[in-house]
């Protein structure tokens, strides 16, 4: 999450113009955070990671095929396809121990 969250803001650099990057690096502002927080222990981060970039990479498809393709679209999508089924793994895991 905490490159996801650079990367996302860095596409400000690469597409300063389009509007839809100011979006994006919204989301990697709230990633970065969210990332921060899975390095301590909390259920609520592991919640957050499992549904926020679940929106996101449905944005992020959106994006890509209907306003602005990009490599940073399709990279932070794999991303979230890898997140958010560890993050909801290890909530049911968690789940079952107690």
């Amino acid at each position: 999450m905490l490159i996801s969250g650079v990367t996302h803001v860095a596409q400000l650099f690469f597409y300063p113009g389009e509007h839809s990057a100011w979006g994006a690096s919204i989301f990697g502002g709230i990633y970065f955070v969210l990332g921060l927080m899975l390095l301590r222990e909390g259920r609520a981060a592991l919640w957050l990671t499992a549904i926020l970039p679940s929106i996101g990479g449905t944005l992020g498809v959106i994006r890509f095929l209907h306003m602005h393709r990009n490599p940073f679209s399709v990279f932070h999508v794999l991303i979230d396809l890898v997140v958010v089924p560890c993050c909801v793994y290890l909530l049911i895991r968690r789940e079952r121990k107690v």
